[in-house]
């Protein structure tokens, strides 16, 4: 069988080439999108908590979770860019059904599941808002299926546990 070479692909080489290239680029750095910082350690956290005098919004998530995933792009990594919220409130999420065990508040060791009951973390994403023993110093926010009036809730939760650690 005869191969057909069209006049127009040697000139497209280079073209095609470059693009898969920038393409494959692209695609890793999508992969590598900023997202929440990871806790497992809360005893650690709190002391941190505790020297900066903030109020900790702790994120219960999942990853087959679109709904966590939105919440993470439109609200809470914006707001780990904003030196707004750096004297605030300090962020950071759980991921449900990643770990065992956690460290919690007091250094024991428990069970993560046991762990996000505690906090009314049954279903994702379930924002908390916490002193640095572990106490919740405003309301949580429970799922997330429309981005129109959260903003304001989360201001609004966000102001009550700064000004409940102050």
């Amino acid at each position: 069988m005869k191969r057909i070479i069209s006049p127009l692909s040697k000139p497209l080489q280079p073209i095609l080439s470059t693009f898969l290239i920038l393409m494959t680029l692209l695609m890793g750095a999508c992969g590598n999108a900023a997202t929440t910082e990871e806790t497992h350690d809360f005893q650690a956290l709190s002391k941190e908590m505790q020297t900066r005098k903030l109020p900790l919004l702790l994120a219960f998530r999942a990853d087959y979770c679109t709904y966590c995933r939105q919440l993470e792009s439109e609200y809470l990594i914006p707001m780990l860019k904003s030196p707004d919220y750096n004297e605030r409130i300090i962020i950071r999420s759980f991921s449900l059904g990643e770990v065992e065990t956690i460290t919690d508040f007091n250094g024991d060791t428990v069970d993560a599941d046991v762990f996000a009951a505690k906090h009314g973390a049954t279903l994702t994403p379930t924002l908390v808002f916490l002193d640095s023993t572990g106490k919740a110093v405003a309301e949580p926010l429970l799922g997330y299926n429309s981005p129109d009036f959260y903003g304001a809730y989360l201001e609004s939760a966000i102001d009550t546990a700064h000004a409940a650690v102050q």
